[in-house]
């Protein structure tokens, strides 16, 4: 195993006694954060093993003797219809950002759990993957879809991911840290035409699934995303804790617990919005920051010095 999934592992099994606890993971595939050797766990995923099969018949790393056998199929109908009883822990690794309606999505998800319990997202940032051409999702891009109660993407969210998505192997998440590769400098993967390719068949029939990021995220993005939608009472659910990008891995974990008072909601999603780094420290971003702000504090520093040399009683009048 990579040290980039074992730090998401870790992270997303911290603190859990699963001696005792239930717990259900979305969209494990090939790479399970929960086993069965382990914890009490069942796998959910929009379609049944079969159908995942047909559906990553184009990868070789997916086969039959690696797939996780789904449990759950949670496609159409709400998730507490599909399952029996709560969970303590519902885990989503790199699966969020696929959600056509994310904020169904978190509520049916959020209407699954016991008392205290959690939802754990692991989820790209958007600065560090390829995504990094793409624009981040605005708060009315995730309302239409819930409005709407999306279980396929949205044409536009499909034709947006063709147009800008980056060939992975030109994504280096340190290297964009360090100011080594700018998503300026990258090239989308695709063709116009290609692109073009992608969203066809979703524009011909509605239910066709199309597998692409439908959401654009930073951890503080997600956090001011989430602010109003606490707020008014959207989703009931709090910021239980959070884990921040570090390269060289290009994700972020966010987590959720059901909370009845807005202001604690609120007040939560604020506080991770004040604790995400953005941007990151020791990166190049951060480096720029300080390099344009610093003329501005030299000529403050300069002001105050002057200042301070002014006769005590004329400083007064000058304040």
């Amino acid at each position: 195993m990579s040290d980039i999934f074992l730090k998401r592992q870790a992270a997303l099994r911290r603190g859990i006694d699963f001696s005792r606890a239930r717990c259900l993971e979305i969209g494990a595939l090939t790479t399970p954060v929960l086993t069965r050797g382990d914890s009490d766990v069942l796998y959910a995923d929009r379609v049944d093993t079969e159908g995942l099969l047909r559906q990553f018949a184009w990868d070789p790393g997916v086969s039959r003797d690696n797939l996780v056998p789904v449990d759950v199929v949670w496609l159409d109908r709400p998730l507490k219809e599909c399952v029996d009883g709560l969970f303590d822990l519902v885990v989503a690794s790199h699966v969020a950002e696929h959600v056509p309606d994310l904020i169904g999505w978190l509520h049916e998800a959020s209407e699954v759990l016991s008392e205290g319990g959690e939802i754990r997202l692991m989820l790209p940032d958007a600065r560090f993957s390829f995504d990094a051409l793409r624009g981040l999702t605005r708060l009315s891009d995730l309302l239409v879809a819930w409005m709407q109660k999306r279980r396929t993407p949205d044409p536009r969210d499909i034709l947006d991911f063709a147009l800008n998505k980056v060939r992975d192997s030109d994504v280096r998440c340190q290297d964009f840290h360090d100011g080594l590769a700018l998503p300026g400098d990258m090239k989308a993967q695709y063709s116009l035409e290609e692109a073009l390719d992608w969203v066809r068949p979703a524009l011909s029939d509605p239910s066709h699934y199309v597998d692409v990021h439908c959401w654009v995220l930073t951890p503080r993005h997600f956090a001011t995303l989430m602010v109003p939608l606490a707020r008014e009472g959207i989703l009931e659910l709090a910021c239980a804790g959070f884990e921040d990008t570090a390269p060289p891995g290009f994700e972020f974990g966010v987590f959720f617990r059901v909370e009845s008072d807005v202001e604690r909601r609120v007040e939560s999603w604020e506080r991770m919005a004040r604790q995400a780094a953005d941007p990151l420290p020791g990166s190049a971003a951060a480096r720029r920051m300080r390099e344009e702000t610093a003329p501005r504090v030299e000529a403050r520093r300069g002001w105050r010095e002057r200042l301070m040399a002014v006769p005590g009683r004329v400083r007064r009048l000058l304040r």
